[in-house]
């Protein structure tokens, strides 16, 4: 293969081909998903200089912040800029990205969906959408193709034959190995475990339908890092389950450490030098230090609740909401009932409303006082707890109720209003429905 594929650090790796090289997804240290992930091993500062001293390009799949850093591109602005490096990331109604780093001065350019761009006469690449936030990036250099699915969700028959229809076979496949979010609270451990089972499965299912020479697993080198959500660390898979899983694919399975490089002139590549390396960092979990939440106070948590409220009256109808909520067959915008676990009270608040108060009723969920009230500063508040999962459970259902509350900020951060005029998004919402079904089902794995 002549195109080199460098692996840099979870999802982030280096394309090259010629005066061409793409840096995907740079996340090199601290935090993710509000003290609730951390890097297996981070990337020095040294490293990163050198690694923007030699990249043409910086692509970003999605929003989340193991994907896109805000930390990164604040701390090495000058070295971005300096390099003339220019920045992709997909055509999305809210531009949210794209602004940001147009006000940071950074060159950016927006990936028109499924439209081939060509960086050089032989070097091309294709953002593909998937679901709500994620995006795929299939690179073709010099008819060689190199599909980086990062954390797209392309696990079913119809999914593949879809993205397929766009990439055909490809060269090198890159996927994320193992799960990346909340699976049902600690006594779930049976869909911790079909979880990571799934995952293996859905790179089965890859492998036989893109054919590719070589698969890379990443984008899973992490570890829950916080008090609330460490337990889940005990189901993840590890690069050495997966050379076992796998063994009888048509691929060649590559697993890679930092700078090591498939493809090219300098190839340097060892499965059991990068399994040992990797077996060590996971050996080495419990050993870390976890993360912890800071008490807030009820008043202080009151006052976010304002902010959360105007938020959300800016950007959707609150008229039409509460006819909504009273006519509709599913429960949705309802008052949600938590409790604070570290301040040993119950919360109920209903932003229609607007009001918020201490309850004696039961709760649905069960968190921190810090994670409410960081849901309530941040739009993206909800979508950071489904995946740090730092909550539990109080009642049966009480996270699928809870959702149809407060998911009401990640359908506005896809630029879906509540508005009559949301009739329109249809496949939107219809796949919103589908993939709470399918956590509601889950659910029913625990305490079996």
């Amino acid at each position: 293969m002549k195109t080199s594929i460098e692996f840099i650090n979870h999802a982030s790796v280096i394309i090259k081909k010629d005066k061409i090289s793409i840096l995907s997804d740079p996340w090199f240290e601290g935090d993710a998903f509000h003290k609730g992930w951390n890097l297996l091993h981070e990337t020095k500062e040294l490293e990163i200089k050198e690694i923007l001293n030699k990249v043409t390009h910086i692509w970003i799949s999605h929003e989340h912040p193991d994907h896109f850093s805000v930390l990164f591109f604040k701390k090495f602005k000058s070295d971005i800029i300096r390099n003339s490096i220019e920045i992709f990331f997909q055509k999305t109604k809210d531009k949210r990205v794209f602004n940001f780093l147009k006000n940071q001065e950074f060159n950016c350019r927006e990936l028109e969906i499924n439209n081939e761009f060509k960086l050089s006469n032989n070097f091309s690449i294709t953002c593909l959408k998937d679901g709500f936030y994620d995006s795929a990036l299939l690179v073709n250099a010099e008819g060689e193709k190199i599909l980086n699915l990062n954390d797209c969700e392309i696990n079913s028959q119809k999914r593949i034959n879809e993205i397929k229809e766009k990439t055909g076979q490809v060269d090198v496949l890159l996927t994320q190995f193992s799960f990346a979010a909340w699976k049902g609270g600690k006594k779930n451990i049976k869909w911790r475990k079909e979880a990571a089972k799934e995952k293996i499965e859905t790179i089965k299912l890859q492998i036989k339908n893109f054919r590719p020479n070589y698969t890379i697993p990443f984008a899973s080198f992490i570890y829950f890092s916080n008090f609330e959500n460490s337990y889940l660390n005990d189901s993840i898979n590890r690069p050495k389950d997966l050379l076992n899983e796998l063994k009888d694919t048509s691929s060649n399975l590559t697993i890679m450490k930092p700078h090591d490089v498939l493809g090219g002139k300098e190839q340097n590549i060892s499965n059991v030098e990068a399994i040992n390396f990797w077996e060590h960092k996971y050996n080495n979990i419990n050993k870390k230090k976890l993360n912890y939440f800071e008490q807030i106070s009820f008043e202080k948590i009151s006052d976010n609740f304002k902010l959360y409220c105007q938020r959300i009256e800016k950007n959707n109808n609150i008229w039409f909401m509460e006819i909504i909520r009273f006519l509709s067959p599913i429960s949705v915008f309802k008052p949600v009932i938590v409790e604070l676990s570290d301040l040993k009270i119950n919360i109920e608040f209903d932003y229609l409303k607007k009001k918020i108060f201490k309850s004696n009723k039961n709760p649905q969920i069960i968190m921190k006082s810090e994670s409410l009230d960081f849901l309530f500063k941040n739009n993206f508040g909800f979508d950071t707890l489904t995946v740090n999962g730092c909550f539990e459970e109080k009642v049966s259902g009480g996270f699928v109720y809870s959702t149809k509350s407060l998911a009401v900020e990640n359908l506005n951060n896809l630029g879906i209003n509540i508005t009559p005029k949301i009739f329109f998004n249809y496949t939107i919402i219809k796949l919103f429905l589908e993939r709470l079904s399918k956590v509601s089902k889950k659910i029913k794995y625990k305490n079996s």
